[in-house]
């Protein structure tokens, strides 16, 4: 534990947990049901407000940038787009960013254009309209950068990719934002504006990635967005994935059209009916181009070149002439690098390289030179001769996987670049790059904590490997003397795609961690050395297959075991030392929808959720992609199919089995790999006989990516979806979003509760980790809710005095949101009582020592204890530093409002360095 100074305490034992978990499970069991009444007092979002969310980071690795738009005349000011993360603007060259586009209906980012307001802009008079006047001489300086157009849904079509709902506008740089329409649009990978008229705006439509839809192609506004016109459409397979337009004429519009459309088992995206178009008359009327370029096509990428604008470049996709070796290979028989110096009329073909097409497909030019050409791809390819010949980048230092580049106009020299690893600057034309890793837009897949104090957290994160890290700190860090989560306190401990990730319970210097393709390893994280444990065919079998984000977990009855799922399920010994199949195939092994080789991100025919009972070792649940769901009650002797007909077909995402009952099992199923949206959970109390819908409520066109139960109350669910967290008080009759304070939209695909904390921790593909402190009065709110006053048990508490770790690091800094201190006094008020709510701390002796107000709104109100008494009460001891903590002991926390009162205890433990008073004694005194 050496690597990890943070924790106090080893973990806890496998049996700690499991008596935790009954001991919970026996407590509550006969809690009343909302289901059995629907009277009382009605629990709302609103009521939840104060349980509120942190960010944890990490900021480490960054996250997949989308999209980087830079103010017109101004690069110090940018706005970067994330695949899953929303969008993030600076004022200072990324020393500092604000994130502006938190609570929108999605956070999946395509595309941004920035453009000035003129003077005779239209908004003025609106502005004026409403009160807020700008005076003429002003509207030069204040129409810098004013206006921000935004194209949700990433572009890249991968098969882990978020959708968007259409275009955005900003009037106030960014301070807010409009939705303008085009919802089902869904990927808006390319968005421009005249640059003269910031009404004028055309969007490249990609459409449906996962079905056929109407809404492809160019749209074009002239009118701020209030209405579309449908400029350019080839049919309802075929979208459009750039546009650009002639610097010298924004008249001139280029557009790329390109088929992207997946399926579980498969992606095709080159056709026949794509490729370039021209507009001469603003999209009135559209020429396809053709002279030189290949009939075939799949992703284009487009620039111009702003010093000659007759002089285009384009990265073209082909499957002509065949495809290279294998789906690494960067050569193109027909596709590639292509030319134009007639603003399209012709082209030449100038190089074979086209970098994995459908992921990247990015080009820039220097605005000042023709011949320095930028194509970004795994690495970023640079030449120096107008694409005749490419070398990598300068620095080796720099993420893979890029998808967006810009060259500052004003100063050629800097360059912003986007990848699956965040963001990177170069003020010395790509030789060397600063990477702005201080915003933590991680996309994880799963999560999982230990019994440390405080509690590690760790998980699997998208082409960013595995890394764990503390949920809280001991050390100051900053001027202001909080304990913030820093980039320096996570640790990567695995490779490639991370997915899920699970600490050993008996020894906390072991985890495991996979990555793509069900590759399972055992870390040491004392030698950081990796055992691989993922199961093999025996000779002459038929190959395993995997899923791109293949489960495994630990038994919850024995730590040496762990469960782990490729087309079967696999039973590990000796912490994986050795394997053996229990299962047959439980897929539905449709032979021509198989893959067995490649990336694994298209393989089908595997098991994607596994969950063990907590109560009863060998009960077993597993699901595949193909829509099927198995149980073992006898640890995989037999297995029973108790697939629900309501999501038959579809992906299981999440499989939770009851801590109440073993027959009771939770199902959540996302159908958006067959462009169906809807949000799908299922229960069966009978061992899978039979299933009963309980999503309710939950927005439409949000699947469900993770279901969870509450230990307090079998009433009580949690779920997780493609826009936020959710919970339900009466088993799915009604859902509320749990966003309360902080927690922006976005996907959210696991959550875990903390056995012994009870703090909800959630896993967003976007937004990194995020926890909800202390969070078991949710479980008990059923119970509660119509009490006038209920106050619920505060937890155990202990002074606590940080270490320093220094200051003055700059602002260029992640900083993780500390954990609430002292003792945390959570209570529900049915409404808003008349006066003041009262908090007395009152010590063994009956003597009030402490008198603090709490806030008073309806719903669950939180506090806190700083652990110290009144200024009267406080004796002070010389030997003693820092705060003036209490001695431990047992409290009484009374809380009381007009015509009620409640008290709980809580006990307070030893401050460091606490000095017993039958100690105090021999000690010699304080020196003068």
């Amino acid at each position: 534990m050496k690597r990890f100074p943070w924790i106090r305490q080893p973990a806890a034992s496998a049996a700690a947990i499991a008596l935790a978990i009954i001991t919970l499970a026996a407590v509550t069991l006969a809690a009343p049901s909302l289901n059995a009444a629907e009277e009382g007092r009605v629990v709302t979002a609103g009521d939840l407000g104060a349980i509120g969310w942190r960010s944890i980071g990490p900021a480490n690795m960054g996250g997949r940038v989308a999209a980087i738009a830079l103010e017109p005349g101004n690069c110090s000011t940018f706005y970067v787009g994330f695949a899953g993360g929303g969008i993030f603007k600076t004022t200072n060259l990324g020393t500092t960013f604000s994130e502006v586009f938190r609570d929108k209906e999605t956070a999946s980012i395509g595309a941004i254009a920035v453009a000035h307001a003129p003077a005779d802009w239209p908004g003025w008079a609106a502005m004026e309209a409403k009160g807020d006047t700008v005076p003429a001489a002003e509207r030069e300086e204040q129409g810098r950068g004013r206006i921000v157009w935004v194209g949700t849904g990433e572009g890249n079509g991968r098969n882990s990719s978020s959708w968007g709902h259409g275009v955005y506008r900003s009037t106030d740089a960014g301070a807010g934002f409009e939705h303008l329409g085009l919802a089902e649009t869904h990927n808006i990978p390319a968005i421009a504006v005249d640059p003269d008229d910031p009404e004028v705006c055309y969007v490249a439509a990609l459409g449906h990635l996962w079905g056929r839809n109407p809404e492809r192609g160019i749209f074009k506004t002239s009118d701020g967005g209030q209405s579309w016109q449908h400029v350019l459409k080839v049919d309802d397979e075929v979208g459009a994935c750039d546009v650009v337009l002639d610097p010298r004429n924004p008249r001139t519009v280029y557009a790329a059209m390109y088929k992207a459309f997946r399926q579980p088992w498969s992606f095709e995206g080159v056709t026949g009916k794509g490729g370039i178009w021209r507009s001469d008359d603003a999209g009135a009327t559209w020429t396809r181009l053709s002279e030189g370029l290949p009939e075939r096509t799949g992703r284009i990428g487009l620039t111009v070149f702003p010093g000659d604008p007759d002089v285009l470049f384009a990265t073209i996709e082909s499957d002509q002439g065949g495809i290279g070796r294998s789906a690494w290979d960067d050569r193109s028989p027909a596709g590639g690098l292509f030319r134009s110096d007639d603003r399209g009329e012709t082209w030449r073909r100038i190089n074979e390289l086209n970098f994995r097409p459908f992921y990247f497909s990015r080009i820039a030019v220097d605005p000042e030179n023709v011949d320095r050409v930028y194509m970004p791809g795994w690495n970023v390819a640079i030449s120096d001769d107008g694409g005749l010949t490419f070398r990598n980048s300068g620095s080796t230092e720099v993420h893979v996987d890029h998808h967006a580049i810009a060259v500052c106009p004003e100063h050629p020299e800097r360059i912003f670049l986007g990848n699956d690893g965040g963001i990177y600057v170069s003020h010395d034309r790509s030789e060397t790059w600063d990477l702005l890793n201080h915003i933590a837009v991680g996309q994880f897949y799963h999560v999982d904590m230990d019994m440390s104090t405080p509690f590690r957290v760790g998980g699997g994160l998208q082409d960013n490997g595995s890394w764990i890290g503390p949920s809280a700190v001991k050390f100051n860090s900053g001027a202001d003397g909080k304990a913030f989560i820093l980039n320096e306190d996570w640790t990567a401990v695995y490779g490639g795609d991370g997915f899920g990730l699970a600490f050993d319970r008996e020894d906390p210097d072991v985890v495991y961690a996979t990555s793509q393709g069900g590759n399972l390893g055992r870390i040491d994280l004392e030698t950081m050395l990796v055992r691989p444990l993922r199961a093999a065919p025996d000779e002459g079998q038929e190959q395993l297959r995997w899923n791109w984000d293949a489960p495994f977990l630990i038994s919850r009855h024995d730590a040496s075991v762990l469960y782990h799922a490729g087309n079967k399920v696999f039973k590990l010994t000796e912490r994986g030392d050795f394997w053996y199949a229990i299962s047959g195939d439980l897929t539905r092994r449709e032979v021509d929808r198989i893959l067995t080789e490649g990336s694994n991100a298209e393989t089908y025919g595997t098991l994607t959720a596994l969950a063990e009972s907590p109560l009863k070792a060998g009960v077993l649940w597993a699901g595949s992609d193909d829509g099927l769901v198995h149980v073992t009650m006898d640890d995989g002797e037999s297995w029973k199919d108790v697939t629900p007909k309501e999501g038959a077909g579809l992906y299981v995402a999440c499989l939770e089995a009851s801590q109440f009952a073993e027959d009771t099992a939770y199902c959540a199923i996302d159908g958006h790999r067959t462009d169906d949206f809807a949000p799908r959970i299922l229960v069966t109390d009978n061992g899978g006989g039979k299933w009963k819908d309980i999503s309710g409520d939950l927005p439409q066109g949000s699947p469900v990516r993770v279901v969870r139960e509450d230990p307090g109350s079998r009433d009580v669910l949690y779920c997780g979806t493609e826009n936020a967290a959710y919970v339900t008080f009466d088993r799915g009759g009604h859902w509320l979003k749990l966003g309360g304070k902080l927690l922006p939209t976005v996907a959210v695909y696991d959550l875990k509760i903390h056995p012994r904390d009870r703090s909800l921790v959630a896993a967003t593909h976007g937004r990194s980790l995020w926890i909800m402190d202390r969070m078991e009065c949710l479980g008990e709110l059923p119970a509660v809710k119509d009490e006038a006053l209920h106050l619920f048990a505060v937890p155990d508490a202990v002074p606590e005095l940080f270490g320093f770790r220094g200051y003055g690091s700059g602002n260029r800094v992640f900083r993780g949101a500390p954990a609430p201190g002292g003792a945390v006094i959570t209570y529900w008020l049915r409404e808003i009582p008349e006066g003041a709510v009262k908090i007395a701390i009152v010590d063994s002796a009956g003597l009030v020592i402490r008198n603090l107000s709490g806030p008073a709104r309806p719903g669950l109100n939180r506090t806190a204890w700083d652990l110290q008494a009144d200024e009267k009460h406080r004796f002070g001891d010389a030997r003693k530093s820092g705060p003036d903590f209490v001695d431990p002991g047992t409290y009484t926390v009374k809380v009381s409002i007009e015509g009620a009162a409640a008290e709980t205890p809580v006990v307070v433990g030893p401050y460091p360095g606490y000095i017993p008073p039958e100690s105090k004694a021999v000690l010699p005194p304080p020196r003068p």
